[in-house]
């Protein structure tokens, strides 16, 4: 390997909190690596002086780790990491491992429990090396049966679907980090299990990227009846990019590739009564399971219905915690410095504008007030009716990649409302380099153009909290309730909920999280089926 003095990987312990996140908003970052415990950047070398002006505080720099970058005989960029691996010779030799991380200020992660001689460890600022050296010291101390950094590349390629590689949406092979960081959030979320309507011209149901996703439940507004129609191309290529199915060999993944799609059509030519048809599609949606509404169109004035449809579905949804709503901001020329209706009639909406694959807003986006956050919307590449792809520019385009998102956040927790979905989603979009966010609201800082920033798949899936505390509650008929770490079922546990006792039941009743705790403050009376399931 030859070392590569333009680049460095920059390492932050992010305690849980994302703390590196910071660092993105003055230092433009060429990569992003997943990890739990780090915050891992890869930047230029010229940008580290840029570090002391990042807004981390003296403590955090302090915890900052640089390692070096490389690259490979074959041309290939790799960079290494905080971590190394190394393999004892026999298991009484943890002691020395123990003495050698403790000489260079190693922390011994974990052992690797199906290989039971070889452990991880990472380095710290204290450890006055980099893993790549302390790696060849431990291997030339000639005490362990083998001692190697980890270093790992960045490949565009996390999905074996042919076409992924020209979805620049999820993984931006021209401007790295300008997209919504989609193969780092699918390592801890696909949407499996959330329902996303596309309230649209109808999806074609068996597309063959689709199909597997597509629920059994569909509506059409202009019949009242079941199945939706289909009428035209612009619906499918929609639902192929909140959830196309990744990893089957075909065609182009979705932000939630394992999202349940619940086609609603409505027909938007010159028909009558199609906007309170359209009142009725969402109110059909909320009542029917959905989780996101999913809305690419506009109107060309407002109309009482939708204003009421909208505000049943935040309160009625997903048995009162609200769906989440998300309209395209809208595409024209006349007064695009205001977001178009239904995308600005409530605040609870997410109101999704479009950029280009370099992050500059697109032409026709509107922007405005109302503006909550942007998403790719030009030349998106996308399902078509037929088994067939393309693409497409839009606002339309740039509102399915958020409700993609929202169903990442809602795997991770499913006890989220959706003001907490839509919080999570602005507070941890990307600020893109060049422009002013200059404006403070409540998630963060906004800019009238950009809102909060483009959609950030991995930062909001890791900063999802992931503990669900249930207390004074009844909850009764079907309900699958998971969380991405901890439930506690009870009056005896403590959060901010009112101090009371749970009932559950009648009905089927599942909780799934890696623990869950129920306290004998809970009642489940007859006639009722509660599955705990630890994932």
């Amino acid at each position: 390997m030859t070392l590569n003095n333009e680049k460095v990987c920059v390492s932050i312990p992010n305690n849980g909190k994302g703390i590196g996140a910071d660092l993105t908003r003055n230092i433009s970052t060429l990569h992003k690596i997943k990890d739990a415990d780090f915050d891992i950047f890869v930047i230029l070398e010229s940008e580290l002086s840029k570090l002391s002006d990042s807004g981390l505080d003296s403590e955090v720099l302090e915890s900052v780790s640089l390692s070096p970058c490389y690259m490979t005989s074959s041309g290939e960029e790799v960079f290494s990491t905080p971590y190394l691996n190394v393999r004892l010779k026999t298991e009484q030799d943890i002691s020395i491992l123990s003495s050698y991380a403790e000489l260079y200020g190693l922390k011994i992660v974990k052992k690797v429990s199906l290989m039971p001689l070889w452990y991880i460890l990472s380095v710290s600022p204290s450890a006055g090396g980099n893993a790549v050296d302390i790696a060849n010291s431990l291997w030339e101390s000639g005490k362990f049966a083998a001692a190697l950094p980890d270093l790992c590349s960045v490949g565009d390629l996390c999905s074996n679907d042919p076409l992924f590689g020209l979805q620049w949406g999820l993984c931006n092979g021209d401007f790295p980090d300008m997209d919504i960081s989609a193969s780092p959030a699918w390592e801890y979320a696909t949407g499996k299990g959330v329902r996303i309507a596309i309230l649209d011209s109808g999806v074609d149901m068996s597309h063959i990227d689709l199909a597997a996703n597509i629920s059994n439940l569909s509506y059409n507004t202009e019949t009242g009846t079941s199945p939706s129609a289909s009428n035209g191309e612009h619906a499918t290529h929609c639902a192929g990019i909140a959830a196309a199915i990744k990893d089957n060999g075909i065609q182009i993944a979705g932000v939630a590739p394992e999202a349940e799609i619940i086609s609603i059509s409505s027909s938007f030519d010159s028909t009558t009564n199609s906007r309170i048809k359209r009142a009725e599609g969402i109110v059909w949606a909320y009542q029917h399971g959905a989780d996101i509404i999913s809305n690419s169109w506009s109107s060309s004035s407002p109309h009482a219905a939708i204003d009421e449809a909208i505000y049943d579905a935040f309160r009625y949804g997903r048995h009162g915690k609200g769906c989440v709503v998300v309209f395209a901001s809208g595409n024209d020329t006349t007064n695009i410095n205001l977001v178009k209706y239904p995308a600005n009639c409530n605040d609870t909406i997410l109101a999704v504008g479009a950029i280009k694959n370099d992050g500059s807003r697109a032409d026709f986006s509107h922007y405005g007030a109302a503006l909550d956050i942007v998403a790719p919307g030009v030349n998106v590449l996308s399902t078509l009716p037929h088994n067939k792809t393309g693409y497409n520019d839009g606002t339309s385009m740039a509102c399915p990649h958020v409700a993609g998102v929202a169903a990442l956040i809602l795997e991770r927790n499913s006890e989220l409302t959706a003001t907490q979905v839509n919080s999570i989603i602005n507070g941890n979009a990307k600020k893109i380099e060049g422009v002013d966010f200059d404006v403070t609201k409540s998630d963060g800082t906004w800019n009238e153009e950009y809102g909060y920033g483009l959609v950030d798949a991995y930062s909001a899936v890791i900063n999802t909290p992931g503990t669900v505390y249930i207390q004074d509650e009844t909850i009764t008929g079907s309900r699958v309730i998971s969380a991405a770490d901890k439930v506690y079922v009870g009056r005896d546990v403590t959060n901010d909920k009112p101090y009371g006792n749970v009932r559950f039941g009648p009905g089927q009743i599942t909780i799934k999280a890696k623990s869950v705790t129920v306290k004998n403050s809970t009642t489940v009376p007859l006639g009722t089926t509660l599955t705990i399931v630890n994932q």
